[in-house]
């Protein structure tokens, strides 16, 4: 069924509204049940799943449940199938849905910069057109089994995990456009799935097309002397009102550490996970203004 957004989020309480821009452990983010906004538990990615459901952690330390390990994006890229990528997404969608998971942490999208780069195993590609066709096939498979939402990772410029929170990267806007960025436009554009939803008036079960890619996750580093958590030419200008972007933008896990919360929620980063508390000065009107806009994004 349709959920009417704006009454729901009209009915909470400012604190409900902060409380729901942060994580409420490693692995769930916070519910209202009065509202009847569930919790929901997410996953690590981006080969499959990784859900802990005892002790969580962000490293994989603990034990998680045995799920399919699927071939890394480095290798899944090689097959230049479109088709192949969007069956593994079902498959992984097919996962979720058994296992009680709303979201996968991936695919990841960054391309190989350098043979450095400690994360070049779960990139697609040098080939920043390849990576955003493949993963828009995936994240298109992943939605169709169920609505899973995979989010798209780390915009951007993640190109390495040596002081990863801290190093800024440098390059300008006709590089980003044309290498860095461009995979992400492309899954943000292409990536689409059927939605089933019931209509109460019609008193019938009904399907339509929409955007398929509703999550992304920004990178850690800084984008010359900026973070993307705290980007509004980012986030807002390009992501949103450039590319159509319609989901909920969340943060790494060591995000919150060195970046401005008040900031990111007013320009677009909606959601702080692993319990970095919401500390957002709830007494001015932007604000308010800003926890209403993240909250519906993430609703």
């Amino acid at each position: 069924m349709e959920r009417d957004l704006k009454k729901i989020v009209s009915q909470m309480t400012l604190e409900e509204k902060a409380g729901m821009c942060s994580g409420l452990d490693f692995w769930h983010l916070k519910h209202v049940d009065r509202l009847g906004i569930p919790e929901v538990m997410v996953s690590d990615g981006p080969h499959g799943l990784r859900k802990q459901d005892d002790k969580g952690d962000h490293l994989g330390m603990n034990d998680s449940i045995k799920a399919v390990c699927f071939p890394p994006a480095a290798l899944s890229a090689c097959s230049f199938d479109r088709k192949l990528m969007e069956e593994m997404g079902e498959t992984i969608g097919k996962e979720a849905q058994a296992n009680d998971v709303s979201v996968v942490l991936g695919p990841a999208v960054n391309i190989k910069r350098s043979p450095l780069c400690g994360r070049n195993f779960e990139y697609y590609s040098e080939d920043p057109v390849l990576s955003g066709e493949i993963a828009a096939s995936s994240v298109s498979g992943a939605f169709s089994k169920g609505g899973l939402y995979a989010y798209i990772k780390h915009f951007a410029l993640n190109e390495t995990d040596v002081n990863r929170s801290t190093v800024a990267v440098w390059a300008d806007e006709q590089v980003c456009r044309e290498l860095y960025f461009k995979g992400f436009e492309i899954c943000v554009k292409k990536a689409e799935g059927e939605l089933r939803y019931y209509d109460a008036e019609a008193k019938t079960q009904k399907t339509k097309t929409v955007k398929a890619c509703r999550g992304l996750m920004t990178s850690m580093n800084y984008i010359g002397m900026r973070s993307p958590t705290n980007d509004y030419s980012l986030l807002t200008e390009l992501l949103r009102n450039e590319w159509g972007f319609e989901g909920m933008v969340i943060t790494d896990f060591t995000s919150g550490t060195y970046k401005d919360k008040d900031i990111g929620y007013r320009v677009g980063n909606d959601l702080w996970m692993a319990m970095r508390k919401a500390t957002i000065d709830l007494s001015t009107p932007t604000a308010k203004w800003a926890a209403r806009k993240a909250i519906h994004n993430i609703c």
